[in-house]
């Protein structure tokens, strides 16, 4: 019964520690986020091109982190869209995503008509396992060059 509790209590004792091995320090150098996208750029800003046959045009955002599996990447824009004055402000972007084991993520962007020729910023950015703030941003004109 004596080694029961000896056992228990050295169980306890290595799981409150904080140099626990069985979870080890967070290495967090490698943690960056790239954001970027397969739309052409003219001088470094991504264009969208609309399409006049649907509502809105989409396109996928692509992002890159160096942490792996299961960061979240939060996400804004700095235009919202408001489709009447019943409903509240929509967002371009989708407010969240998620990596995969790669440390890659996705995230579709949505304009309407009335964006044409402006320049959106889309954000995104995370915590780290150590607790940074990791932020990254590009930016996408949305053209009507085919009518």
């Amino acid at each position: 019964m004596k080694r029961l509790y000896v056992l228990l209590i050295g169980l306890f004792v290595i799981g409150c520690s904080s140099n626990n091995i069985m979870s080890p320090e967070q290495d967090c150098s490698s943690c960056e986020l790239e954001i970027y996208s397969d739309l052409p750029q003219s001088n470094g800003i991504y264009e969208l091109e609309y399409n006049q046959d649907l509502a809105q045009t989409y396109s996928t955002l692509s992002c890159f982190t160096g942490c792996g599996w299961g960061e979240r990447i939060q996400w804004d824009s700095d235009y919202k869209y408001r489709a009447s004055s019943n409903d509240g402000w929509i967002s371009l972007v989708n407010p969240a995503s998620m990596t995969d084991e790669f440390g890659e993520g996705k995230i579709v962007f949505a304009v309407w008509e009335a964006f044409v020729g402006k320049t959106i910023t889309i954000y995104g950015g995370y915590f780290d396992d150590c607790g940074n703030q990791i932020l990254d941003s590009l930016k996408v004109k949305v053209v009507d060059n085919i009518q």
